[in-house]
């Protein structure tokens, strides 16, 4: 019996054991417990931050937002709401004695709430009949500037479907006329709200074609004036046709700001004075990393962060205005500089290792930071000015940041033609040296956009984190295109748009492999959008791969114009050089397109598409499933439904990572 006995607790700690070192690394069970950390809003004397702390809940579905606060000192974060609706547009009012935020309300709509930040209800400032979509505090608190998208004109005629419409820059999921949107005001305290402007045009509300993005309305500081980003009209795919404006807060007369007709976004107005910033790209066109802008009193006026050479993905106002800190991915990480408003060079601000991904700026200028690193997910950080270290105040992803994970470095390397271009390279969990690895190539969306070593949390976890707990080395790189590495780079893919960054991630791959642990004979390729993109060009022109993945990614040009939103409409014209029917881009659009070169594809290939995607139309990933079934190619079409160029529920997140690992197992291992 002793022995028996010592055999059953043997065998019981053996499996105690390998429970116990499975769990340490991140695979998905383990990585349920992922925590986003977003919006951290430091309080305007700097004492406390607030922010929003997101888990998810597997059993019923749900994403839970909870609304904390913590003091800039250090201590216990402390929870304001109980997580039953979701929050966004986090902000404190001017004198810092409330919190607002948009959440579900009245006619389940978003709408406008406030609450103290010692806690106790929130409540409604708002009971707008539309969505609030953003919204900006007036200088002394006392009023509310909100955007909301304008009811049909005769609501009457809608409702018994008298509602046909006519179809202009729109994406083909488009069922009803796009309506503009337009500025109100209310009292901050609630109350009767006064719409401010009027017209045809509309107040930016879906994503522009390259980089900017819909933002609050900015107030000016004596409150006076408000400046927004104003597109010409409601379509949704019109987001290039957007300049700065200035309503007056008297009258809602609205003037523009600026001479030009495109690509203007994003304004903010200095704290003190009316000094202007905005975005607006760098050129030759707006394929090009966008610079902030400084207004003059006549017309555009002149970039501020032009000797930066980097594409700014947001700016803020230091208290003092003495100019700006700005967000831009500089190589495998994210650097934040001040940039002067006097025009003289940006400083860069020392972060460590440390990836901001959201901060904002207190009077005193302290600042509060939403970052990670290669290996701990987001947490929030403060630091009390631009010299100082950042401290770490929260810690919920402690858990997470014991297990075991690849090490993540960069990689450089030059293309034939001379690009020069990096990447992430991140090794799989349980590296030897002197053994061989399969490789992943994981090629990122954009393509105004980079892969770095931020620990992201926004699609459920990092897939090269999956992947390296998988056993396989990911490879991300930066392909002419990313805006990373500066203007040239970035305008690179003008007119370019395959074989310029194929040319680029095979020759990242080569110096991948001539680090001597690759089995050339197991590698993968998969992207997302136009990381998809490029998937489908790269098993259309090399055969060596065992598996590809295209997720939501675009193979038809012509698609693209024709059909997808989001500003994809003038992002396929203004990449291309034209519309399909001009003479100097027809040819593009069809040799630049995978589907072009489909009878040259033999890869085992997953597809992946949102039945709701506007940005890349499902059609193209019919189109692309139909023709390799055809040609017998090995391939298997997932859809994703509800999703919009990717899940946002945590259970399909989850399947859509299930699938994946198993399409790469099934043919790496």
């Amino acid at each position: 019996m002793k022995h028996g006995l010592a055999g059953i607790l043997s065998a019981f700690f053996l499996l105690l054991s390998a429970t116990t070192a499975q769990a340490q690394r991140p695979d998905l069970p383990a990585l349920r417990g992922l925590v986003s950390i977003s919006e951290p809003q430091i309080s305007p004397d700097g004492s406390r931050i607030a922010f929003i702390r997101t888990t998810h809940d597997y059993r019923k579905d749900a994403t839970i937002d909870v609304l904390m606060i913590v003091p800039a000192a250090g201590g216990t974060p402390r929870a304001l709401t109980d997580g039953k609706k979701r929050i966004s547009a986090l902000h404190w009012s001017p004198a810092g004695d409330r919190l607002s935020f948009i959440s579900k309300g009245l006619h389940d709509t978003d709408q406008l709430f406030a609450l103290a930040p010692a806690g106790g209800s929130a409540r409604a400032l708002t009971t707008a009949k539309n969505d609030v979509q953003h919204y900006a505090w007036s200088p002394d608190g006392r009023h509310i500037a909100y955007v909301m998208e304008d009811e049909p004109a005769d609501p009457v005629a809608f409702k018994r479907h008298d509602d046909l419409f006519d179809v202009h820059n729109d994406g083909f999921l488009t069922s009803e006329r796009p309506l503009p949107s337009h500025l109100w005001l209310i009292s901050s305290h609630g109350g009767p709200a006064r719409r401010l402007t009027h017209g045809a045009w509309s107040v930016l509300e879906n994503a522009p074609p390259f980089t900017g993005a819909p933002a609050a309305p900015a107030w000016s500081s004596d409150g006076r004036s408000i400046a927004f980003a104003r597109q010409i009209d409601a379509d949704d795919s019109d987001t290039d046709k957007v300049t700065i404006a200035i309503a007056d807060v008297a009258t809602g007369a609205v003037r523009a700001r600026t001479t030009r007709n495109t690509y203007e976004y994003q304004p903010v107005f200095s704290p003190c004075g009316n000094a202007l910033a905005y975005f607006y790209p760098h050129g030759p066109g707006p394929i090009s990393v966008q610079e902030v802008w400084l207004a003059n009193g006549s017309g555009a006026g002149h970039a501020l962060t032009a000797a930066l050479d980097r594409n700014i993905t947001e700016a803020l106002w230091l208290r003092d205005g003495s100019g700006l800190l700005v967000l831009a991915n500089d190589h495998i990480t994210v650097g934040m500089w001040f940039a002067p408003m006097n025009g003289s060079t940006p400083q860069r601000l020392a972060l460590g290792a440390l990836v901001p991904a959201d901060f904002s700026v207190a009077d005193s200028g302290a600042i509060a930071l939403a970052a990670s690193d290669a290996t701990h997910p987001p947490e929030i950080y403060v630091m009390q000015s631009r010299s100082a270290t950042p401290r770490r105040l929260t810690n919920f992803n402690a858990q997470i940041a014991r297990l075991e994970q690849g090490k993540s470095v960069e990689v450089s390397w030059t293309a034939p033609d001379g690009e020069a271009s990096d990447g992430v390279l991140t090794y799989p969990v349980g590296y030897q040296a002197g053994h061989k690895y399969p490789l992943v190539l994981r090629i990122h969306g954009g393509p105004e956009s980079a892969s770095n070593i931020e620990y992201t949390t926004g699609r459920g976890a990092p897939f090269r984190v999956i992947a390296a707990a998988h056993g396989y080395a990911v490879f991300e790189p930066n392909y002419r295109g990313s805006d990373n590495l500066g203007n040239k780079h970035e305008h690179g893919i003008y007119r370019d748009p395959g074989a310029g960054p194929y040319t680029d991630v095979m020759a990242g791959l080569d110096a991948v492999e001539k680090l001597g642990f690759v089995d050339t004979s197991r590698i993968c390729v998969t992207g997302h959008s136009y990381g998809g993109y490029m998937t489908a060009w790269m098993i259309g022109h090399d055969t060596r791969w065992k598996c590809a993945i295209v997720s939501d990614g675009m193979v038809d040009w012509k698609q693209e114009y024709d059909l997808s939103s989001d500003g994809n409409h003038a992002w396929a014209r203004d990449s291309l050089g034209g519309s399909p029917a001009g003479p100097q881009s027809a040819a593009l659009y069809r040799d630049g397109s995978p589907i072009t070169y489909i009878d040259d594809i033999r890869t085992p290939t997953l597809i992946f598409s949102g039945t709701a995607d506007a940005t890349v139309p499902i059609t193209e990933s019919y189109a692309l499933y139909h023709a390799l079934a055809d040609r017998k190619v090995p391939v298997r079409f997932v859809a994703i439904p509800t999703a919009h160029h990717f899940p946002s529920d945590p259970v399909r997140i989850e399947s859509y990572y299930h699938i994946t690992m198993e399409w790469l197992d099934h043919y790496l291992h």
